[in-house]
């Protein structure tokens, strides 16, 4: 019986030892894959400081390797009638060109804008001349461009948005917004330049009161694979009138957030103090950056935020509008 008593001790032990070793080999195989699944994927943003725009865009594109061959490319500047870059209202167009010239044997290749008078912007601000040294460039005036509704996969505002319907032939989408506060938006950054993608000017009052939103959804429609924020003069304070801020600083990168979050921290503001960006964080993830360039501290500024009554009154105006235009529009 003693013999017997201490086989069956042995045995138990042996068989406890095995589950052991098992339950620690399964938990360092999982371990390994967690830690394989949630590694921290950096991403670049590079900070030039220049006060020209096509060396200081040069410089950043150069420095992260831009170079797009082969891709349908639909390029978004942020235009604001024919105003002079130096207004803080509109990007400068060294960027754009900066842009065009590491283009690569690329079939298609589209400049497109939505502002109060495209023709007009894009005549003033010299694209019209500059297109004829990159034959396969066009320019298109969104408002005037066909239209298509998208489902929102995720709506924070809407079910559906229009859109023109051209940006859907591109398969490279690149962002260049410039450096502003906004009384609605708080921000006119990467994530807001999209908005420039709703056609006519009926549907853009629709959804511009509550852009807020408006602007989560329309970038889970339209991405953006590469971000520029042109903010050598941006404006400060109020969005409609032209208060100029120098910082000498063009932002480039992949992640539309993380060129975000460093052109805000140039302006002097969190965008986590943001409730348009918090749910952007919760929507595509928080970005880790590898920043790179000059340092923040070289750029860094503070843009005053504001709202002129003129500006509140038409925003008033638009909300009236919106509402009436809901009442017999799709929207």
């Amino acid at each position: 019986m003693h013999f017997n008593t201490v086989i069956c001790i042995y045995t138990f032990i042996y068989k406890l030892k095995k589950i052991f070793l098992l339950l620690i080999v399964r938990r360092t195989i999982i371990y390994e894959t967690n830690k394989r699944t949630n590694q921290v994927s950096y991403s670049d943003v590079y900070i030039a400081k220049s006060d020209n725009a096509y060396k200081g865009a040069s410089e950043a594109l150069d420095a992260l390797k831009f170079n797009v061959r082969e891709k349908c490319v639909y390029i978004k500047p942020n235009l604001t009638g024919g105003r002079d870059a130096r207004d803080g209202l509109t990007i400068d167009i060294g960027t754009v060109r900066a842009v065009l010239e590491r283009l690569h044997d690329c079939p298609r290749i589209t400049i497109g804008e939505s502002c109060s008078d495209t023709a007009k912007a894009f005549e003033e601000l010299g694209y019209s001349q500059l297109i004829k040294e990159f034959p396969n460039v066009q320019l298109e005036d969104i408002r005037s461009a066909e239209i298509i509704w998208k489902p929102i996969p995720k709506p924070y505002h809407t079910k559906e948005m229009p859109f023109n319907a051209t940006v859907f032939d591109h398969d490279y989408v690149i962002n260049i917004a410039k450096m502003k506060t906004h009384s609605l938006a708080d921000v006119t950054l990467c994530l807001k330049n999209i908005f420039g993608f709703i056609p006519t000017r009926k549907q853009k009052l629709m959804y511009h009161p509550f852009i807020r939103k408006a602007i989560l959804d329309m970038n889970q429609i339209v991405p953006s694979h590469f971000c520029m924020v042109e903010g050598i003069w941006g404006n400060e304070y109020d969005e409609i009138q032209s208060t100029p801020k120098h910082t000498g600083a063009i932002i480039a990168g992949e992640n539309r957030l993380a060129v975000d979050l460093i052109a805000a921290e140039i302006m002097g503001i969190n965008l986590n103090d943001i409730e348009t960006y918090r749910m952007a964080f919760e929507l595509w993830g928080d970005p880790e950056i590898n920043l790179l360039g000059v340092p923040l501290n070289e750029v860094k500024t503070g843009f005053r935020r504001g709202c002129m009554i003129s500006t509140r009154l038409r925003y008033f105006k638009e909300t009236a509008q919106s509402l009436a235009y809901r009442a017999l529009n799709r929207h």
